[in-house]
């Protein structure tokens, strides 16, 4: 996470990470990742994720990675 863009934005994703469940898949980035090399670098490993995820649903209306997977027979 960089210092470059909207410091509101920056705030609110951090904010909304911090905040997220630890059963949901941003959760367990979050922990994970604050396990090995600490809290706040976790959230910020999050945070990327996070904003991965903006990026791509508002590029392509979908987040293909969270779309339920079909069993294949």
């Amino acid at each position: 996470m960089t210092k470059q863009g909207s410091r509101l934005v920056r705030w609110a994703a951090i904010e909304a990470v911090q905040r997220v469940p630890a059963h949901t898949r941003l959760g367990q980035v979050r922990d994970r990742v604050g396990e090995r090399r600490g809290r706040n670098i976790g959230v910020v490993a999050a945070v990327r994720e996070l904003i991965g995820l903006v990026f791509y649903g508002l590029r392509d209306h979908h987040i293909r990675c969270l779309a339920p997977r079909t069993a294949a027979a």
